[in-house]
């Protein structure tokens, strides 16, 4: 990520701007958590804010571009994800460091599950810049999946009908989909502790093996 910041028309702003634009983007998060995308109007950033709908416009067209903004920066959070996949598993290591990465993941989720449940559901629209950002995040933890899973099959461990893509695809995949839907199966009776507990085994057994 450039770590020169710019406003809508192409400028590179100073420190007072960027100042303005961070209290911008923490208002619109913050009023994501409270009361979601579809309520979401920019006056109610600037009122938050104590500025102008003049001001969020010199940063951002709309608000939607704000929350991809905050999607862009949760790119950047779920780097260190990437840390949990190397060196690679090994069945004497599996369920610790299986358990590192769920709960490493967890709390990326939870820190930023506001944006990311908006990220997703505009990706799924078929919103080409959400879909973008989604699929870089994704990547980042499918490519250390896929390595894991290709060592696995080249050396037996792992039936060669697993494509190691496809496989880490799937993976995340799953890890997201429980971890955006974590209020409603507690409604239905499953707890925090017990989706990480299902997310540690279905991804230990699956990435090295029984």
């Amino acid at each position: 990520m450039s770590n020169k910041v710019r406003s809508v028309d192409g400028r590179v702003i100073g420190s007072r701007a960027q100042a303005t634009r961070r209290r911008l983007l923490d208002a619109t998060e913050k009023l994501l958590k409270e009361q979601g995308v579809f309520d979401l109007r920019v006056v109610d950033i600037t009122r938050e804010v104590g500025t102008s709908a003049a001001t969020f416009y010199q940063y951002f067209n709309d608000a939607d571009a704000a929350i991809l903004a905050l999607a862009e920066e949760a790119v950047e959070a779920e780097r260190p994800l990437v840390d949990h996949l190397h060196p690679a598993w090994t069945p004497s290591d599996v369920a610790t460091r299986a358990q590192a990465f769920v709960d490493a993941y967890m709390a990326y989720w939870d820190a930023h599950a506001a944006v990311l449940r908006i990220r997703n559901v505009k990706a799924e629209e078929g919103d080409r810049n959400f879909r973008a950002v989604r699929s870089q995040a994704n990547l980042l933890v499918i490519d250390g999946i896929q390595a894991m899973i290709a060592d696995g099959v080249a050396t037996g461990r792992l039936p060669r009908t697993l494509d190691p893509f496809t496989t880490g695809a799937a993976l995340v995949a799953m890890i997201e989909r429980l971890l955006g839907f974590q209020n409603e199966m507690t409604k239905r009776g499953s707890s925090r502790d017990s989706i990480r507990d299902t997310l540690v085994t279905l991804l230990s057994r699956t990435m090295v093996g029984n």
